[in-house]
């Protein structure tokens, strides 16, 4: 199964932040942010780092990022890393709102100047994770195609700063680790699309730029694609949960009498009660902003994150304006599997049908 419709386009919860460390269930399975990770990867290598040029930016929601004042940070190249798929690979490492963000820049063996895919990994337990080593399978297929990959690691991953504990929300996956709903994450994706887009990498067209996130990934590509319009030219959401967290929470909220209580204890209240919040941290708030077209791909056996929620967002999508197609596959996990090669192939059909 091909995407055949997807073709290049031109190019508040209050101010004072919510901190605090959620258990509860319901609100795992709205974020789905647990069970992201690959294969173990092998031992880490030492990442670079650079001082932070730029003032710090508010990112407790989604619309604070919108409304920032942003510049294209410079890429700071370093030291060779492993390569997935025989090509040649670096460690980089760029400014983002004050914060230090580290990577790895993949080029393939091909006649330049090739696109590039800006890959951004889920939610894994950051003591197993080693610098641009998720989503491997996808990144070692565009490079066999003839695609650069730019694989930028979260906040609070690798050699990145930190991610913001005092002004986010922290929730326990319940998988032995926690993640720090730091929407700066979806400002790292930004500008690692915006170098991207600056003609800074040597061998890369500038005006081919792809979009890929898994899982957590997915949710932060959406919000990429609202905050920066046109920053790429193709968003692919592997496995993405809700884009509406709110209205996702609100039905959780049926089913758990409890939760009300246990948000209230974090400062937090229902949709219900909190409109302005849930709104400002879901991207689907801001889909009319988008204007590059989104392929969703999703696994039907997928019990991280339910497939529907691929549809509902490609359905708000399209009311915003934008075009969307989904694509689910059938018995597929969260991580695709055992159909994870047929998802490589419609990857890389889709971005080489936009992008060449």
């Amino acid at each position: 199964m091909q995407p055949t419709s997807l073709r290049r386009r031109s190019r508040r919860f209050p101010a004072t932040a919510v901190r605090g460390a959620i258990v509860v269930g319901a609100v795992m399975s709205v974020m789905t942010l647990a069970g992201c990770a690959d294969t173990p990867p092998p031992e880490p290598t030492p990442t670079l780092s650079s001082a932070p040029t730029t003032p710090p930016v508010d990112t407790s929601i989604v619309r604070t990022l919108i409304d920032s004042e942003r510049s294209t940070p410079d890429l700071v190249v370093g030291e060779p890393a492993e390569p997935v798929g025989g090509e040649s690979a670096v460690q980089v490492s760029y400014d983002s709102g004050g914060a230090n963000v580290t990577g790895v820049l993949r080029i393939p063996d091909a006649d330049g100047p090739v696109p590039i895919v800006v890959v951004v990994h889920g939610s894994v337990d950051p003591e197993d994770y080693e610098t641009g080593r998720d989503l491997v399978p996808e990144q070692r297929a565009l490079l066999d195609a003839g695609f650069a990959v730019f694989a930028t690691d979260m906040r609070g991953y690798a050699g990145s700063d930190s991610a913001d504990t005092a002004a986010n929300l922290t929730i326990d996956p319940g998988f032995g680790w926690s993640t720090v709903l730091d929407w700066g994450m979806a400002l790292d994706v930004v500008n690692a699309l915006e170098i991207a887009r600056s003609g800074q990498i040597d061998g890369v067209d500038p005006d081919a730029v792809g979009l890929l996130g898994h899982s957590l990934g997915g949710l932060l590509a959406l919000d990429a694609a609202v905050i920066s319009p046109g920053a790429s030219d193709l968003v692919i959401a592997m496995s993405a949960p809700a884009s509406d967290l709110g209205e996702a929470l609100g039905q959780v909220a049926e089913d758990d009498p409890d939760l009300a209580d246990e948000l209230a204890a974090e400062g937090i209240g229902l949709p219900a009660e909190d409109p302005e919040y849930w709104a400002d941290i879901s991207p689907a708030t801001f889909f009319d902003r988008a204007t590059e077209p989104l392929l969703l791909l999703h696994g039907s056996a997928d019990d991280v994150a339910p497939a529907e929620w691929a549809q509902r967002t490609a359905d708000a999508w399209t009311t915003a304006g934008g075009t969307a197609e989904v694509v689910v596959l059938d018995d597929g996990d969260h991580h695709l599997e055992p159909r994870r090669g047929e998802g490589d192939d419609i990857i890389v059909a889709a971005f080489d049908a936009v992008l060449r």
